[in-house]
């Protein structure tokens, strides 16, 4: 799920491998650059346009409603360069990971106005438990 805590998705530029300079692009946004506010382009869309024409819960409208809180916070402020550093944003199409990460470092910094995760939190554990029932009958699990 995009906004699981396990998912670790991230972009960044200059990671160095075998010799070479590589990029990593974020290609599970759910929102625009206007949406969220982003400083510069995302170089992928694919989230967005497999979205678009989809019907959506109340339950997931509300996780995507806050998650898009959140990405707007992020953007709202610049990090310190340590945590920037740190979490590889030096990119605008950063990930689910790198959004919670540098929330958490700003919020225990005491540098930034704080950022509550609590709503987004209401959301998705209402989402997960409407889901949960469903894992057998939708064929994620078998019974």
């Amino acid at each position: 799920m995009l906004f699981n805590r396990q998912n670790r998705t991230a972009s960044a530029n200059d990671l160095e491998w075998n010799g070479k300079k590589w990029s990593i692009v974020n290609h599970f946004i759910p929102y625009t650059e206007e949406e969220v506010n982003s400083p510069d382009r995302f170089e992928s869309d694919f989230m967005v346009r497999y979205m678009q024409g989809k019907t959506f819960s109340d339950e997931a409208k509300a996780v995507l409603a806050e998650g898009k809180k959140l990405w707007q916070a992020c953007f709202a402020h610049t990090d310190v360069h340590t945590v920037r550093d740190e979490l590889k944003l030096n990119r605008a199409d950063v990930g689910w990971y790198q959004i919670r990460k540098a929330l958490q470092a700003r919020n225990n910094s005491g540098d930034f106005p704080p950022v509550s995760f609590k709503a987004f939190e209401e959301a998705y554990k209402a989402l997960t438990e409407k889901l949960q029932p469903m894992v057998y009958q939708l064929g994620f699990l078998k019974n």
